[in-house]
């Protein structure tokens, strides 16, 4: 019982971050799509990304309310989390000519080193989750384990 309420508890904990990253570029979204043509890729991916990953971290919150698609929201959360982490590894590795400011982002003041400790983190989190809910010997299924 202790075990499916810390999971319960980090999974509230991940849907709650989603939609805080949502949310965060949602209440300034000319702001956030003014850092998105920083970024050292197309501006053409600007207006796509202002409104796609903010969507895309709502149904990533939206998976984890539900049993039956808590682990899609955790492996999507967790791929997101990746590509995100591997961009700014990136970034930090001077693979671009150009490298934005890291002030778009959960945290305003991280830096980008910041950030990908950040990531990692909340990535780690995520895995372990993963792997508990996936626990062939579990007691827990992951149809148990539910925000709702």
């Amino acid at each position: 019982m202790k075990h499916k309420r810390l999971l319960e508890g980090i999974i509230f904990f991940l849907f709650l971050f989603w939609i805080y990253a949502a949310v965060v570029k949602l209440a300034d979204i000319s702001l956030w799509r003014f850092r998105l043509l920083e970024q050292p890729f197309s501006d053409a991916f600007a207006e796509p990304l202002a409104w796609g990953l903010p969507l895309l971290e709502f149904v990533i919150a939206a998976l984890m309310i539900s049993g039956r698609t808590v682990k899609w929201g955790l492996y999507a959360g967790a791929g997101l989390l990746a590509v995100f982490s591997g961009y700014i590894g990136m970034i930090l590795l001077n693979v671009f000519s150009h490298v934005p400011c890291s002030c778009a982002g959960i945290v305003k003041r991280f830096g980008w080193t910041d950030h990908l400790i950040f990531n990692i983190a909340i990535l780690t989190v995520t895995i372990y989750t993963i792997f508990q809910v996936n626990k062939p010997q579990s007691d827990i299924t992951s149809s148990e384990v539910q925000l709702s």
